[in-house]
């Protein structure tokens, strides 16, 4: 007969001994000390996990710091989380602030917040809505990316990328005039040294190299060289240096 896991949680000021529980809530200020396995990690306050952090849903809505690596099935951060070893997590959803100090790897990863990555940043669908900054490759089978701040990597890679502001040019109305005209005030662009994927339409960029299949530069763009081997359009616009057909 298996043993049932305990819960177990913090409402002022503690300390949780690691081991493998139901349920972990800190909405006081906690520590773990030592590696904790759970089915549901929450943080409401402030939360310190000092071991390997294995969870099945792991929210952060106050502030959570993880000295080791992090794996869930889900991660939610409202507040601010710091996780200083590699997280590897199936779906990640930021709308807070996310400093990972290593690599993120992950099926799913919308940001609506910021986040920063000092490694790379790997998954099969990216959506970003806010501001991120990764020190490597950026690198997902499917990128969308509207940028509500600065949003920086070193490279992105993909094979489907699209970089624009927000509304679309199929269901143009007038919430998205109105979004593409608060986004264009608040300044939002994305910057990279490379960008390259089989289909690319890019806005509001910055990179110093474009390489792809079929290739759109949209409005506001500076590219220093396109390397394209199918087709390539130029908005009015955008400015770019040099272009190669490969």
């Amino acid at each position: 007969m298996s043993e049932e896991k305990k819960s177990v949680s913090v409402t002022g000021a503690g300390v949780i001994t690691g081991g493998s529980y139901s349920r972990v809530s800190i909405s006081g200020a906690g520590k773990i000390v030592g590696d904790v396995y759970a089915e549901n990690l929450t943080m409401s306050g402030a939360g310190r996990v000092s071991g390997h952090c294995e969870v099945v849903l792991l929210t952060v809505s106050g502030t959570g710091t993880f000295d080791k690596d992090v794996i869930a099935d889900e991660m939610k951060v409202s507040g601010v989380a710091k996780v200083n070893g590699q997280v590897k997590v199936k779906e990640l959803k930021c709308s807070g602030t996310f400093k990972a100090a290593e690599s993120i790897s992950s099926e799913y990863v919308k940001v609506s917040g910021m986040l920063h990555v000092s490694g790379d940043v790997e998954a099969e669908i990216f959506r970003a809505s806010g501001g991120f900054d990764v020190g490597g490759l950026l690198s997902a089978d499917r990128i969308e990316i509207h940028p509500g701040g600065r949003c920086r990597a070193q490279e992105i890679g993909g094979a489907k990328i699209d970089i624009r502001r927000y509304g679309s040019r199929e269901r143009a109305g007038l919430l998205d005039s109105l979004l593409r005209a608060l986004s264009s005030s608040w300044g939002g662009d994305v910057e990279a040294a490379l960008i390259e994927g089989d289909e690319i339409y890019l806005e509001n960029t910055r990179a110093d190299v474009v390489r792809g299949k079929q290739i759109q530069i949209g409005p506001d763009c500076k590219i220093g060289l396109i390397e394209y081997s199918e087709s390539l359009k130029i908005h009015d616009d955008s400015e770019v240096q040099k272009q190669n057909k490969i």
